[in-house]
């Protein structure tokens, strides 16, 4: 059955931020907007945080709509296995369950000293992000990069997306190691002693060609999905707004078509069912960040919350 077959049930959108992350929208608001677009169920994957997954349970009920508690765990970088800068989505885990509440901490504990090392590299190079502006910008409990962006580029206009985020990626000159993060394996096994389910996330998102020369489709990111099959993965995310995300958007005028899209979505769907792989689908929702991505941007159908509950023994 296509991806674009509609489901008499609905749709879903199983990949949203809020701001306990690097989203704008408060839980209720995108509750709100849920409603409003007609979707049957929304999930929250914050970065490495937890925090509204039981705020998300209370207004399931309040509005009717399914809710899939989610996190999105970004991995240590295991380049042999082509494994940089790769996140890992859990979902259906226990919110109290202790191990994963603490791990998350440290994640989050590890990821702030390492903004707060990039907004020092910022400075050293006279470039403007005071961390009192980033902080009140966040308001949750994780500094992202795009708050620091946004601060910057107040004070920098001239800075573009694509000058920033590549020199904050792995490898970069403005690059700084996080002091703690989970392997693969480990990971999984986390999510697993706590009830969850994991996703490779929007695989497509890891093609390291697609600037370079035009490579839709990168053998080297086949090869991190089978990395993560192998590693015990349940999930991949196939439906995916490749069309106004990294790495296939830069502008309004420049990114793939919707045949481009739907070639995408189609050997993603074909390496999951490769892999006995579940599939999911969801917009990356996080509002002002990413302007572009509206909430259920695409029509992912009920049935992809079907496989995912599969998946982690919910049906």
């Amino acid at each position: 059955m296509h991806w674009t077959e509609p489901d008499p049930r609905g749709c879903v959108d199983l990949h949203t931020h809020t701001t306990a992350s690097d989203g704008s929208e408060t839980p209720r608001r995108l509750f709100e907007m849920a409603r409003a677009k007609g979707l049957k169920a929304l999930g929250f994957c914050d970065h490495d945080s937890i925090g509204n997954a039981r705020e998300g349970l209370a207004l399931a009920a309040e509005f009717g709509i399914e809710f899939v508690p989610g996190c999105e765990i970004g991995i240590a970088h295991d380049p042999e296995r082509g494994l940089v800068e790769t996140d890992i989505v859990a979902y259906y885990y226990d919110p109290d369950h202790d191990e994963l509440g603490d791990v998350l901490r440290r994640l989050q504990r590890a990821k702030n000293e390492k903004l707060d090392g990039q907004l020092e590299r910022l400075a050293r190079e006279g470039l403007r992000a005071p961390k009192e502006e980033v902080l009140a910008l966040a308001q949750g409990e994780t500094i992202r990069r795009p708050h620091i962006f946004r601060v910057l580029t107040k004070y920098h206009p001239e800075i573009r997306p694509d000058v920033f985020y590549p020199n904050t990626d792995f490898g970069g000159p403005w690059y700084v190691p996080k002091s703690f993060s989970l392997t693969l394996e480990a990971c999984v096994a986390l999510v697993r002693r706590a009830g969850g389910v994991t996703v490779l996330s929007s695989p497509g998102s890891y093609n390291g060609r697609y600037k370079q020369d035009g490579t839709l489709i990168d053998s080297e990111t086949d090869r991190i999905v089978a990395a993560c099959a192998a590693a015990g993965v349940e999930c991949l995310e196939t439906v995916y707004t490749y069309h106004c995300n990294k790495p296939y958007f830069r502008s309004p005028a420049e990114t793939i078509s919707r045949e481009e899209l739907n070639r995408l979505i189609e050997h993603y769907e074909a390496l999951a069912k490769q892999h006995g792989m579940a599939m999911t689908g969801g917009s990356d929702y996080h509002g002002v960040s990413k302007p572009q991505i509206a909430l259920g941007e695409l029509p992912v159908p009920y049935r992809y919350l079907e496989h995912l509950k599969r998946a982690a023994g919910r049906l």
